[in-house]
């Protein structure tokens, strides 16, 4: 009985537990069918969709597979079931139901053509990105066959200051391996994947996701890795390797091509090269006498040379440069960095490392050719060896010649003098400031000071360039203070004769120091400024002269006289001899006043006694002192002789004769110029007058000449 009810109780709690677990198993089984009655369906539009693309013969857009593989992923552990509730349950169990092994295969398929395939191809599309290979419109693999494309960067050219790391072609070297080394992670994860007894793959197929489909992945992928593996067989490593075959192929040309421009920027244009080949024409015309006309092209140069060698100097001891020298084995720190980096890149490796170091090779052997053909061009060595550093450096001869001439270039007179200069035609009457005259010839002294200190410190080859183009910056110099103490004045102000003959001398002494630095130019264009004052101050005194009797125009052209009385008496406006002796006594006072005048300044013409003007009013000055001393073979002598003694006799009937019968005037100061004016003149007018054809008629007048001086 007892064991009657116990078989009962143990019957009732079995169907109980039955009934229990057949309505927990009801319930997940009804969760579990709406999630998978939606993936079924979304598979199957899916489906739909590409059949479609296909048949219209239509690219898909990559967005549209990467968010159906971020969905399956997504769906994969949310469609994982632990298959317990299948007890409950015997017509679920595989022995009487294959439906878990068909939606297996199911999801696995779609794994396969979407997620997995995704992936490969956002693998593919990386590369193409990062290489520039083209890749197949339909399948989107790579084409290596065609090759890579050259990044597009400019090239970069020596630029002083910039350092080895911020080279444009380093940086994209630098950068284009950071993104190989992401998607040789993201390889090196497929081909974990791909590998069994590896975990549970939910790491690797992590950093696939977020590297290829650039997404954030779901939280749980264990099952959607297992899926992934499942898809990934073994069978499939030799597609697989084929694949990781080409993403190498691309990779590594893309990185050869910059490791090219790199290469170019450090061996074929490089800064040390390039700074020497700057350096080169300067050192050559620094060493050639009389190099460069122009003060501002020396200087310039100079200055230019000073940069370049200071550049060299930074550029030697900014990093090792012991790679330079045929000795090491090195390609330099930038190279031997970036190879470094690729070795530890699987995609790359040493077969890379390898091709690399060749190529780079060849164009660090040019360069050596190169810098030793530049840099043992001068008459020195441009580099010498540091044992102790295991370095290249200046060589001391380099840097002697750079701090020599960087102090020669600190001096004030190096400088570029102001915009003042001489005038190119003289403007008249001036005076000097002394105190700038005294500051220009104070220039003398530190020419003197730099022949004695600076110049004997250059090479003996280049001081005759050198001291040539400083006597050139020293003429500017002395030029522009000689400017600024210029001012014009007034010629009609009586001048200060003391301070005008100060002047003078002050001038002279630096129109001979501008003789003495090479500037015969400017130094003639002073010499128009002391002309030009001292013309326009005669001009004064000639002035004066001017208005007196002798230089009336009557006396120089008679074509007024009609032929009635003394053309003589009636020019100066005298009855009779004994009046015209009292008219002609204030104009020799006047002539005198005007020599008195202009004494001083003959005086002190000194090295300008040559000049014309000059000259005139010396020769007048000293026929009026034969005038003063009673002597009567001067030419003023002459022509008052002439006046007085054929002024009252003189008629139209007789003016020819008078004339060939009183001597002629000799000589060529302005008194005898004056007297031959004044017989030319009637000697014409009696010719018109003897030879009018008819009474009343007047000849056309001559035209007069300038006096006293014309």
């Amino acid at each position: 009985m007892k064991l009657a009810w116990l078989a009962r109780g143990v019957a009732i709690a079995l169907l109980a537990a039955w009934a229990l677990g057949l309505a927990t198993a009801a319930v997940h089984l009804a969760a579990w069918d709406r999630e998978l009655v939606q993936v079924l369906l979304q598979i199957r539009a899916d489906r739909a969709f590409r059949v479609r693309m296909a048949e219209r013969r239509e690219p898909i857009p990559r967005e549209w597979y990467r968010s159906k593989a971020l969905a399956l992923l997504a769906a994969g552990d949310r469609l994982h079931d632990d298959g317990r509730w299948t007890v409950f349950m015997p017509g679920a169990w595989p022995r009487f139901d294959d439906l878990r092994e068909r939606l297996a295969q199911r999801i696995e398929r779609e794994f396969s053509e979407i997620a997995v395939d995704t992936i490969r191809r956002e693998l593919d599309e990386r590369a193409g990105q990062l290489s520039g290979v083209a890749r197949h419109p339909a399948t989107g693999e790579l084409l290596t066959a065609g090759g890579c494309a050259a990044p597009a960067l400019a090239p970069s050219f020596f630029q002083p200051g910039a350092r080895g790391d911020e080279l444009p072609e380093l940086r994209s070297v630098l950068a284009h391996l950071d993104q190989i080394e992401q998607l040789d992670r993201a390889v090196q994860a497929l081909e974990e994947l791909q590998s069994p007894g590896s975990g549970d793959g939910a790491e690797p197929l992590r950093l696939l996701v977020r590297y290829a489909l650039a997404a954030e992945p779901p939280e749980r992928l264990s099952h959607s890795a297992a899926r992934v593996r499942q898809v990934l067989r073994p069978s499939e490593r030799p597609q697989h390797g084929l694949r990781t075959a080409r993403l190498q192929q691309a990779v590594r040309c893309s990185l050869a091509r910059r490791m090219a421009l790199l290469d170019a920027r450090v061996f074929e244009r490089n800064d040390l090269l390039a700074s020497e080949q700057q350096l080169a024409p300067h050192l050559a015309a620094f060493l050639r006498p009389g190099a460069g006309r122009l003060p501002a092209q020396t200087l310039e140069r100079w200055h230019a040379m000073v940069a370049l060698i200071g550049e060299q100097e930074r550029l030697l001891d900014a990093g090792d440069s012991g790679w330079l020298g045929g000795a090491s084995r090195g390609l330099g720190p930038a190279h031997d960095a970036a190879l470094a980096r690729v070795a530890r890149i699987g995609l790359l490796g040493s077969e890379t490392v390898q091709q690399l170091s060749q190529q780079s090779g060849r164009a660090l052997q040019r360069l050596r050719g190169r810098l030793a053909t530049s840099l043992g061009a001068g008459l020195e060595p441009a580099l010498v060896w540091r044992e102790g550093e295991g370095r290249y450096v200046l060589s001391p001869q380099r840097l002697v010649l750079r701090d020599r001439l960087a102090a020669l270039l600190q001096e004030p007179y190096m400088a570029m003098p102001g915009d003042a200069a001489f005038p190119d035609a003289p403007p008249g009457a001036i005076r000097w400031d002394l105190q700038r005259l005294a500051g220009a010839l104070e220039l003398a002294q530190a020419r003197r000071r730099f022949r004695a200190e600076h110049l004997p410190r250059f090479p003996a080859g280049a001081r005759s360039g050198i001291a040539q183009a400083v006597d050139r910056q020293f003429a500017r110099h002395v030029e522009h203070a000689a400017a600024q103490a210029l001012v014009t004045a007034s010629a009609d102000a009586p001048p200060d004769l003391a301070a005008w003959g100060a002047q003078q001398q002050l001038v002279a002494r630096v129109e001979s120091l501008l003789v003495q630095l090479g500037a015969r130019d400017r130094a003639h264009l002073l010499r128009m400024l002391v002309t030009g004052d001292l013309v326009a101050r005669l001009g004064v005194a000639e002035q004066a002269l001017a208005r007196s009797d002798f230089a009336s125009p009557r006396l120089q052209d008679f074509g007024w006289w009609t032929g009635e009385g003394s053309p003589l008496l009636a020019a100066l406006g005298a009855m009779d001899g004994l009046t015209l002796r009292h008219v002609l006594a204030p104009q020799v006072s006047r002539l005198e006043a005007a020599v008195r005048q202009v004494a001083p300044l003959l005086a002190a013409a000194g090295t300008f006694a040559g000049e014309p003007a000059v000259q005139r009013w010396q020769a007048a000055a000293a026929d009026l002192e034969r005038y003063r001393g009673g002597r009567g073979d001067g030419s003023l002598a002459a022509l008052e002789r002439t006046l007085v003694s054929l002024g009252p006799e003189l008629t139209a009937a007789n003016c020819l004769d008078k004339l060939a019968a009183w001597p002629p005037p000799v000589g060529a100061d302005p008194f005898a110029q004056r007297h031959r004016q004044l017989r030319d003149g009637l000697r014409q007018r009696c010719g018109q007058l003897r030879s009018a054809p008819r009474p009343g008629q007047v000849p056309e007048p001559a035209a007069a000449a300038a006096w006293p001086f014309g």
